[in-house]
């Protein structure tokens, strides 16, 4: 097994049989990735002869500070969901109900202090990368313009 597929099986381990064969799913799967990604006409099946990749750091900081909104949002309504299911607890108090809400406001807690942690761990990512390119792109502008003894 090769590192790339190693790495796929861990990660996608529902495109797997039980003997650890591809699902006839997950095979129809990459024969469409294979049809996407097909060269055509002399290209080296990028799609685009001679072009490069652009990231759009604009882009990369616009999804970040979405993901930064509805991480806040998100908050937001859990601490809502949290006070309304304290204050059912207090006026259930001394009936089986209150347990029930307590452990159900302990799970809600957690739930929601993960998604909370997943949301900001995407942000931080986002920012960062586009902060990366930000600086490669600047590097590069700088080492071309001395090459170009600063004439564009």
């Amino acid at each position: 097994m090769t590192y790339d597929q190693d790495w796929d099986r861990r990660l996608n381990p529902f495109r797997y049989n039980a003997d650890g064969s591809l699902t006839d799913a997950a095979k129809r799967q990459n024969v469409t990735m294979e049809l996407n990604s097909a060269a055509g006409k002399g290209d080296s099946g990028s799609g685009h002869v001679g072009r490069q990749t652009s990231v759009s750091t604009e882009v990369l900081t616009k999804a970040a500070n979405t993901l930064e909104q509805l991480r806040s949002d998100t908050d937001k309504v859990d601490m809502n969901a949290l006070s309304a299911t304290d204050a059912a607890r207090s006026a259930l108090s001394g009936w089986r109900a209150a347990n029930g809400l307590d452990r159900m406001h302990r799970r809600w807690a957690a739930e929601a202090s993960n998604l909370s942690k997943i949301l900001s761990e995407a942000t931080a990512k986002l920012h960062s990368t586009s902060t990366s390119y930000a600086h490669t792109d600047h590097a590069e502008k700088s080492r071309m313009d001395s090459l170009n003894g600063g004439r564009n």
